[in-house]
């Protein structure tokens, strides 16, 4: 790892370091930074250098933390934390039309991309989604899948964009809590089905059936969505 010289604020220096190499994938999104430590070491800085460097990625949205665990990638650029920043303040039915592109263009281009061992990972979380004990299970499994059929898209930026407008996990926050009875939702078996044709047209490398698999995936969990909504008084969103 390059060192840093003192030409810049330091904190400056680290977290573009950072930035730049969360950018080429060496730290995908999900994956944890070395320690404090271990990069003030790397980087021949102080500790309070890096902290600030990467308490400025936390900040613009690119690192998470949590205490315990460690400093963590949540997106791979600016963009994504800016894009959901703004999609709060847009009509829920407009951002339910973008997300639903990029997941009809996300599957499109696995299709064509997609390599075997990114199509054994799409199998593997659709049987951890009919494997899932309750909702919490569930949505993760879920959002394994849909990082993992952008990723297969072979466009950083596509993948970025799905994560800014919130994914499908939006649609299915209903069920991201513990305890969630997930056989009391008779909408999710067709839901989980769309899913398996998304998997089947890709591994076919059929590009019109996997974007129509998955338009009509984004349209039966957004239907979903507004039907939960509906039925949760607003005080309890």
């Amino acid at each position: 790892m390059a060192r840093l010289s003192h030409a810049v604020s330091l904190a400056e220096q680290v977290a573009g370091q950072l930035r730049r190499r969360i950018a080429d994938g060496e730290f995908p999104v999900g994956s944890l930074l070395p320690t404090e430590l271990e990069l003030a070491r790397k980087l021949g800085v102080s500790r309070n250098s890096v902290r600030e460097g990467l308490r400025s990625l936390v900040h613009a949205g690119i690192l998470g933390a949590r205490a315990g665990y460690g400093t963590f990638v949540v997106a791979t650029s600016d963009l994504a934390p800016a894009l959901a920043r703004r999609l709060e303040q847009d009509r829920a039915a407009d951002v339910a039309e973008v997300r639903l592109l990029l997941e009809r263009e996300g599957a499109r281009l696995a299709a064509v991309r997609a390599t075997p061992e990114q199509v054994q990972g799409l199998r593997a979380a659709l049987l951890a989604r009919a494997d899932a004990a309750d909702g919490a299970t569930y949505a993760a499994a879920d959002i394994a899948f849909h990082r993992l059929l952008m990723e297969a898209s072979g466009n950083a930026l596509l993948a970025e964009l799905y994560r800014g407008a919130g994914g499908n996990e939006r649609d299915l926050r209903h069920l991201n809590a513990p305890g969630v009875d997930i056989t009391a939702y008779p909408e999710l078996p067709e839901i989980d089905a769309a899913h398996a044709a998304i998997v089947d047209a890709v591994a076919a490398r059929d590009a019109g059936a996997a974007a129509a698999a998955a338009e009509h995936m984004a349209r039966l969990t957004h239907e979903f969505a507004v039907r939960e909504d509906g039925r949760i008084p607003e005080r309890d969103r």
